[in-house]
């Protein structure tokens, strides 16, 4: 269990709480002993191969593999793996009640968790109408707006902090509070730990995946424009990319520009396989047409001759 503690403004001083062997810092990056390595390995880490980003809290260890961001790192260590609003009762539980303190700018918007938390959970018929499970639902973090009838979906930092919600309904999307920037992160890049990453663009698909398979992680960009933020931190988090936007004109113009100018990432880029559906993105589909559209995954988009 982290030790409580007071004053707690940045990453090292988390790390150093959760008893990390934190060497030195060296151009942004902390730089130690991997505290996942014995886990992993079945030995302990006897040379500084580990590094965390101390803009981000992602963090990778070059001998064993292992990545991910704060809130993996501290379920990893302390064995708490529930769900989003469990992990921020363990960091404000510890005196963590900001991870990192930039200094001042211009004034953001403020986005709390108290008041997040004051939605109710997804109905049932909603979440079966999307074959969404309810626990996968709550371990994202998802709430449900009754006097709107809308889905409430976190904006989370890939440390976890929340930056604000999406409010989705039959009438559109509202981001709360009025100015957060959702381009500055990926849904579901809190809990991602894997090296492959299917890219798609509502968050409820990632959910949707989720409680359909458990072999792949998604990822969502909040819409179909990816920003350079967006995708500077897939570049930083995974080794293979799977690009998913939705099977329409809107995805297919952003498919092309990706296609052009993405960045090379080390195991490839693959695109979705949509030759056996007529659903317009994976939310859509059946558990087995999610199964077969990522696992046949081809290099290049089926779009390419048309």
């Amino acid at each position: 269990m982290i030790i409580m503690t007071t004053g707690i403004t940045n990453f090292r001083d988390v790390l150093e709480a959760l008893n990390v062997d934190v060497r030195r810092e060296s151009n942004n990056e902390l730089i130690g002993c991997c505290p996942v390595h014995e886990k992993r390995t079945g030995k302990k880490d006897r040379s500084p191969s580990w590094s965390m980003n101390a803009s981000t809290g992602l963090w990778i260890c070059h001998s064993c593999g292992s990545r991910g961001n704060l809130p993996h790192l501290i379920a990893e260590i302390t064995g708490n793996y529930e769900s989003v609003s469990s992990i921020y009762k363990l960091l404000m539980n510890s005196g963590i009640k900001q991870l990192t303190q930039p200094k001042k700018q211009k004034a953001k918007p403020e986005a709390d968790w108290k008041t997040y938390m004051s939605f109710d959970n997804p109905p049932y018929e909603k979440l079966l109408e999307r074959n969404i499970k309810a626990v996968v639902a709550e371990r994202f973090g998802i709430r449900w707006n009754t006097s709107k009838n809308a889905w409430i979906i976190p904006i989370l930092s890939a440390s976890g902090d929340l930056m604000g919600w999406q409010e989705k309904s039959s009438s559109g999307v509202i981001n709360q509070p009025t100015g957060v920037t959702k381009s500055e992160t990926l849904f579901g890049i809190d809990r991602f730990d894997i090296k492959t990453a299917v890219l798609v663009e509502s968050p409820l698909d990632v959910v949707r995946v989720a409680s359909a398979w458990s072999g792949v992680q998604c990822l969502a960009s909040f819409g179909v424009h990816i920003s350079k933020k967006q995708i500077e931190i897939l570049t930083n988090v995974c080794d293979c990319l799977i690009i998913a936007l939705d099977n329409d004109e809107a995805g297919i113009t952003i498919g092309k520009k990706l296609f052009k100018h993405l960045p090379t990432f080390r195991n490839g880029v693959k695109w979705l396989n949509y030759t056996h559906t007529k659903a317009k993105d994976l939310g859509e589909m059946s558990d087995e047409e999610i199964a077969f559209a990522i696992t046949k995954a081809t290099a290049l988009p089926w779009w390419i001759n048309v």
